[in-house]
């Protein structure tokens, strides 16, 4: 693991996985992750495709997992989340990336197709749209908000639960969902891993721009997207207009996954790897 340090004087988190010695040289990967999620989310795909030659970073957002909570809550906002990942593929001294984005992380990619075009190889956008329902953002901004501490792991899964009743997950799935959000205090507490003022700047009437120019930014960039079928946040007839936005956009359906999928399924990873393979 490594820290970079951001303009502000945050230190963010990044995991480095390195590819494997002897495989072919492909292009780095960047993992982004969800709004209150972490670097974690990666832990099993980031390893396989470091495997087949990839050079991985995944990036714990200021204010969540093991980067610092920023001083301002003003600062978790989307322009300072690209100027974090520029400082990141900076410090890594990486000049051209595949993004593989998962709902925040997903709008983060279509943002540096405007701020950074030059540095985007290849996008992967998981179960998110420029068509953001307003009432699934103010969901998100309150569950954020209230980030509560709970007596065992048994419990913090059971919220994750109830937070994403379709994501369908066997238990071994759940628990790796919940160890992505929270951790374990030395009491043996388990506490949410991100700072509650993140949901600050989602409240602001102005927090939900038209993000179609920017998705549209991504027509020149080779783009896969996926969709959970039971998503809440992006709805069949988002994903219709997204193919037609972006004629070459690849597109797969998670089958029985509300948002988001964890890209640990088979037919996600099967389709990953032949997006890679594509522009490798």
């Amino acid at each position: 693991m490594s820290y970079v340090t951001a303009r502000d004087g945050t230190r963010l988190h990044v995991v480095e996985y390195r590819p494997r010695a002897g495989a072919p040289k492909r292009p780095a990967i960047l993992c982004l992750s969800g709004v209150t999620r972490t670097s974690r989310d990666f832990s099993r795909l980031a390893p396989d495709l470091a495997e087949t030659g990839h050079r991985v970073l995944a990036l714990d957002y200021r204010g969540r997992g093991q980067s610092d909570r920023a001083l301002e809550s003003d600062s978790y906002a989307p322009t300072m989340y690209l100027d974090d990942i520029r400082q990141v593929l900076f410090a890594f001294n990486i000049h051209k990336v595949v993004v593989i984005g998962t709902s925040l992380g997903g709008f983060l990619t279509m943002g540096m197709a405007v701020a950074m075009p030059t540095v985007l190889a290849g996008a992967v956008l998981n179960d998110c749209g420029p068509d953001l329902p307003k009432d699934g953002v103010a969901r998100i901004a309150d569950y954020i908000a209230d980030a509560r501490t709970y007596p065992d792991w048994s419990t913090a899964i059971d919220a994750v639960k109830a937070m994403l009743p379709d994501l369908n997950l066997d238990e071994d799935g759940w628990r790796l969902a919940a160890e992505g959000c929270f951790h374990e205090e030395a009491d043996g507490t388990i506490r949410a891993d991100w700072d509650p003022r993140i949901a600050a700047p989602m409240r602001r009437p102005a927090a939900l721009p038209d993000l179609w120019p920017m998705f549209k930014a991504l027509r020149p960039i080779p783009c896969l997207a996926f969709r959970g079928e039971l998503s809440s946040l992006l709805s069949e007839d988002c994903f219709r207009k997204m193919k037609d936005a972006h004629p070459g956009l690849r597109q797969t359906v998670i089958a029985n996954r509300g948002h988001a999928p964890t890209l640990d399924e088979p037919e996600a990873r099967s389709a990953i790897h032949a997006f890679l393979a594509s522009i490798s």
